[in-house]
């Protein structure tokens, strides 16, 4: 017994030494040894049993092969640093980083090129960042028409994926635990399926999960881009409905969300950017794209809202909204920041503030259109928009995101014959800033910092951005969804769906990785006490 209470004492104050707030009371000592002093060579020869005379001529100190040893194992260090930093500046798609809308045509959403596979095949997706999963139509059952005659706007054939035409397509099993469809498995070597069902009606898309490459150029401020092949897990979409097969994304979608299968998570966790990246969307309907960007200095930004406790999406909280100079009461409210809804979507009660105060700026004449879902419409007698007031929408610390452009025209015969206000009412307390309200401005979605910046941009030029250290990704956001949950988006016109990922660790399996690692610590020191005892 007083063995075993002895043993108790010394462990106890042992882990109390230990303990990263006592660290300082401890002081640990070791004598260093030169790589190439004489001393060292013993150690080897000890050691390995080598001969001496098979280690060759072991350099004299301070002697010119001495010198460039040293120099030659310096260099070969840092050549095998930078060669591990593979995170670059700007990462976008290897067919450019340009983005383009083709109005109603295709929702009024914003699309790119991006090629994936090898051979390599192309796919014109729509931006989303609603939702996580990217998916193109693949061995369709039921798709959207792929071919440029069937759409006004288009010069050259959609197309459709192939995993067997790809030689670096790979299976992705039920077992994968990015698979949220396992448990519904028969077999955990089966096909991942999924299903995702989006908030505009009866608008879903479904098939099976595959893994490939996705084709993006890196560029930077030092020299040409360079070709990046990044491993993606891909929706093979054989099997859309609603608006996915009446013009809204015929192609594909790029979902951007901040869940653990959306492309901006495998490029932050791979090392490729940081985790981060910008949409510009300008006044003639083209655009940017660029993953790794943090925008400039100067930005305005406001930070992400968690929701149920975890960071699901892009929710940002509004303080208040103006009309030009009119900044109304009680209209704060909470808004996803999602550029797969064509329009801005607010709570009822702040919609009608909004509205009205609008309505009594405006120097037009409401009207109706027939079968039109917008309700404050206005007429113009002139073939150009007449001045209207801007929409503010105000943020903490008196950051302010101006719309100076609200609205959309009505084009008739003879050009434009009215416009109305590009802002529609949606149920619930959570409203949605769609990628209308984005046009002329450069977008920031910081998923490193949980921030969303926003600065005017004419989309062109980036050249505040070069000055952007290179470091390293710090990973994902804390606190994101779990793999089971989806939330729908609150209004939109096109397709939209929250990011899902694990959620963070508790507090409890904080301490409980740290005890473990005191244990591991402990375990010489142990030995050594259990000896004492048995002395004893």
């Amino acid at each position: 017994m007083a063995a075993r209470s002895l043993l108790s004492v010394l462990l106890l104050l042992a882990c109390v030494l230990l303990e990263p707030q006592n660290a300082r009371a401890l002081t640990l000592s070791a004598r260093l040894i030169h790589r190439f002093s004489d001393e060292a060579k013993a150690l080897r020869i000890s050691r390995s049993g080598e001969d001496p005379k098979d280690l060759g001529r072991w350099p004299q100190r301070n002697s010119m092969d001495y010198y460039h040893l040293l120099a030659s194992t310096d260099f070969q260090k840092q050549k095998m640093k930078l060669g591990s930093r593979r995170h670059f500046q700007f990462l976008f798609p290897s067919e450019g980083s340009n983005t383009v809308s083709f109005g109603n045509d295709f929702g009024w959403l914003h699309y790119t090129w991006i090629d994936i596979g090898t051979p390599n095949v192309s796919f014109l997706v729509a931006l989303d960042t609603g939702s996580d999963l990217f998916w193109v139509p693949c061995d369709c059952i039921q798709c959207a028409p792929l071919s440029a005659s069937y759409y006004s706007t288009l010069d050259r054939d959609l197309n459709e994926y192939n995993p067997s035409d790809s030689n670096t397509s790979k299976h992705v099993s039920c077992s994968h635990e990015l698979c949220e469809s396992g448990t519904n498995c028969k077999s955990p070597k089966q096909s991942c399926p999924y299903t995702i069902d989006y908030y505009t009606e009866n608008t879903s898309s479904s098939g099976l999960l595959v893994e490939d490459i996705v084709h993006f150029a890196a560029g930077g401020d030092d020299g040409p881009n360079t070709s990046i092949e990044a491993p993606v897990i891909i929706g093979c979409g054989m099997k859309q409905s609603g608006g996915y097969l009446d013009g809204i994304a015929p192609d594909g979608l790029l979902g951007l969300g901040l869940g653990e299968i959306s492309v901006p998570t495998f490029l932050a966790k791979a090392g490729f950017t940081k985790n981060s990246f910008s949409m510009c969307f300008d006044e003639d309907d083209s655009g940017r794209l660029f993953f790794g960007d943090q925008g400039p200095a100067t930005q305005q930004s406001t930070s992400f809202l968690p929701s149920n406790g975890n960071y699901e999406t892009y929710i940002v909280g509004v303080e208040a909204c103006c009309i030009g100079n009119s900044c109304l009461k009680q209209t704060n409210f909470k808004a996803l920041v999602d550029s797969g809804t064509s329009f801005t979507f607010l709570p009822e009660a702040v919609y009608d503030k909004i509205s009205k105060e609008f309505d009594r700026q405006v120097n037009a004449t409401i009207t109706n259109y027939a079968g039109s879902p917008w309700k404050y419409c206005y007429n113009t007698s002139s073939q150009d928009l007449p001045k209207v007031p801007s929409v503010t929408l105000m943020f903490v610390a008196n950051n302010s995101f101006v719309v100076h452009d609200p609205v959309f025209p009505i084009n008739g015969n003879q050009g434009v014959v009215g416009f109305c206000l590009a802002i529609q009412p949606t149920d619930g307390d959570i409203g949605t800033i769609g990628q209308n309200f984005m046009t002329g401005y450069r977008t920031v979605f910081d998923r490193e910092n949980l921030k969303l910046g926003w600065s005017r941009s004419n989309c062109q030029d980036f050249s505040d951005a070069k000055s952007m250290p290179l470091t390293p990704s710090k990973g994902t956001p804390p606190n994101p969804l779990p793999t089971n949950e989806q939330q729908s988006t609150p209004g939109g016109f096109a397709p939209a769906v929250a990011g899902r990922a694990p959620s963070k660790p508790s507090a409890a399996s904080s301490r409980l990785i740290s005890s473990q690692f005191c244990s591991l610590r402990l375990l010489p020191l142990l030995l050594v006490l259990f000896l004492i005892v048995l002395v004893f």
